[in-house]
């Protein structure tokens, strides 16, 4: 096979092909680079579209992505993957085409149905786009769930994402549609199409700047475990970036500081050795919920802070002087949901046969932390909506809590259920032992802390049976499965199901904006966070709200392709089963105390 090359350039069409973007050629395989210049190795010279696709695959930083090509009379399975031989100095993109035979049994209207619905649009907005009514989307869309054997648009979008189902060139455009990775191949090649003149490719290696990330994180203290795990999930996304080429052929350099929550002089410190090596950016977990004050050296620093400190509180912020605080996002949805889930488990557990509640009550006890009042919002209410009302608020302080007291206190007001908002993971390991020590025959649900892996290290068989929920958490898909196995075999571990990924995502998220701004640019990065829809490992990420947060399913949205599942789980076995959300699991799988 001989490989001829083919000179192309941005925005001009290629030799021997209609420069519409139609289809010219089947099946094939060709190479591209970042200036559109291709060599075919096998069929004809391909479409312009594909190449400018190709051009778009090359600024994503992923390994490879696969879709539909949709053209006259034609379709097309497309597979990019980046590829560099011997001598190159940059990547190219290796493209394989082969036509489509059968995806599925799906009809080419079903497949612009399932992609319209992957990316996160109403049967309403489905419609506009395919110039139909909503009622025929909705009948599509019933007929999608049963040849595909889904319960529901959820299973919908993370199977078309995982088969590699989605069509381009997205009906109706990509605008307002959730960024998966095949949105951003076309939103690239978009700009390509647009702008002649802008080139893309990597400037000279000796002009290279790189991208500095900084890193907050408290790797001792009460949140070690977390800063860990948070630390790790972000280096694994610095390196995927730096392997697929870097930004615009920037490599990714990642600056760490590390301080102890507990301690507001270290991380004033930290912060401030972040800001004199002039980062162009800022991650952290939830350093921000004990440490407000960062907030305010993240507005006076002026670059992107991204932050998940589970506030609503500081969303509130944000979204009441976006003057001030343009640059900082909580990447994960806010604690005001957790009293909102913690009802809708009671509600499940109302029909759930056969428990039979002796008193309907909770006992609620809170780490003494503005962040952790679960109580405060609005929980009685809700609970007096389903019959049932709180016997019980204690506050206890981070460390040294006296818990034989607390289960004292908890064996006299006998509730059905311990709701527990405390974010250490070995103070909550004693209180939960000691509740089995007395015989406490409910179950304990708690906030986020449980579901860390030192929880069940800690208590080994004993953690069996405790329910927990968290804001933010690793949804399953190919991507996550893939995440998993990448961080187990580079840290011996397998990571734990929110700060590892979460961070992950938060390197993603900037990594998308900076190749879409074209740069680091401060105004340009927050814009494009802002005006893009996300989908990463924790679910999707939408930043349009005024406070700069994600929407929380079902809860802030009762669409589960626009925000993030707020997972309920129970430790069963050694492993956490979702419990609710219905479209992520079911109370079904819920194991009762025995006895």
């Amino acid at each position: 096979m001989t490989a001829s090359p083919v000179p192309g350039r941005p925005g001009q069409g290629l030799r021997g092909h209609d420069p519409s973007g139609a289809a010219a050629s089947g099946p094939g395989e060709f190479t591209a680079d970042h200036l559109g210049r291709t060599v075919v190795l096998r069929g004809a010279v391909p479409p312009e579209r594909l190449v400018l696709y190709a051009r778009g695959f090359l600024l994503l930083n992923r390994p490879e992505v696969q879709f539909v090509y949709r053209a006259d009379g034609l379709w097309l399975d497309v597979r990019m993957e980046r590829h560099r031989a011997r001598g190159d100095q940059q990547d190219h993109a290796l493209v394989s085409t082969g036509e489509v035979r059968s995806a599925r049994g799906l009809t080419r209207r079903e497949i612009d149905v399932l992609t319209l619905v992957a990316v996160g649009l109403t049967n309403t907005e489905a419609a506009e786009r395919l110039g139909t009514r909503p009622r025929t989307v909705s009948t599509q869309v019933e007929r999608l769930l049963q040849k595909l054997g889904q319960r529901s648009r959820a299973g919908l979008a993370a199977l078309a994402v995982d088969s590699n189902l989605l069509a381009l060139p997205m009906p109706g455009g990509i605008e307002d549609v959730a960024q998966v990775a095949v949105v951003g191949v076309e939103r690239f090649a978009t700009m390509f199409r647009t702008d002649p003149e802008r080139m893309w490719a990597p400037a000279p290696a000796s002009a290279r700047k790189p991208i500095l990330l900084g890193s907050l994180v408290s790797l001792s203290g009460s949140a070690a475990e977390d800063g860990e795990e948070h630390l790790r999930g972000t280096a694994l996304a610095v390196e995927e970036i730096n392997a697929a080429g870097g930004i615009g052929g920037r490599r990714v350099e990642h600056v760490v500081e590390d301080c102890d929550i507990d301690d507001p002089d270290a991380v004033r410190t930290a912060m401030n050795r972040l800001v004199a090596a002039e980062v162009d950016a800022v991650t952290s977990n939830y350093l921000s919920a004990e440490n407000p004050f960062l907030l305010e050296m993240a507005a006076d620093y002026g670059r992107p802070f991204l932050h998940l400190d589970t506030f609503e509180r500081h969303a509130e912020l944000v979204r009441s002087n976006p003057l001030r605080y343009w640059m900082v996002f909580q990447t994960c949805p806010s604690e005001k949901y957790y009293a909102s889930a913690f009802v809708r488990f009671v509600r499940g557990l109302e029909h759930h046969r056969p428990y039979s509640p002796r008193s309907r009550t909770v006992a609620v006890v809170e780490m003494d932390s503005p962040s952790a009042r679960i109580a405060d919002s609005g929980l009685g209410e809700s609970l007096a909506s389903v019959g049932w009302s709180v016997a019980l608020r204690s506050t206890v302080p981070v460390r040294r809590v006296d818990w034989g007291r607390v289960v004292e206190q908890i064996t006299g007001a006998s509730p059905d259920l311990v709701l527990v908002a405390h974010f250490v993971p070995d103070e909550i390991a004693v209180l939960h032992r000691l509740l089995h020590e007395s015989g406490f025959p409910g179950l304990v649900h708690y906030v986020y802390a449980a579901s860390l892996p030192r929880f069940r290290n800690l208590l080994g068989p004993l953690a069996d049976g405790a329910v927990w929920s968290s804001t933010t958490s690793r949804t399953d898909s190919v991507t996550a499965t893939r995440f998993q196995r990448n961080y187990l075999l580079r840290y011996g571990v397998v990571p734990g199901p929110t700060q590892a990924s979460a961070a992950f995502d938060q390197v993603q998220l900037l990594a998308w904006a900076w190749a879409r701004n074209g740069g680091t640019v401060p105004a340009g990065t927050c814009r494009a966070l802002r005006e893009d829809v996300h989908r990463g490992l924790n679910g999707i990420y939408s930043f349009a709200d005024g406070g700069q947060s994600p929407l929380s399913f079902p809860d802030g949205t009762s669409d589960p392709t626009l925000g993030q599942p707020l997972i309920t789980s129970q430790i069963q076995n050694g492993r956490s089963v979702v419990l609710s959300p219905p479209d992520f699991g079911s109370m079904s799988r819920l194991h009762l105390p025995s006895g």
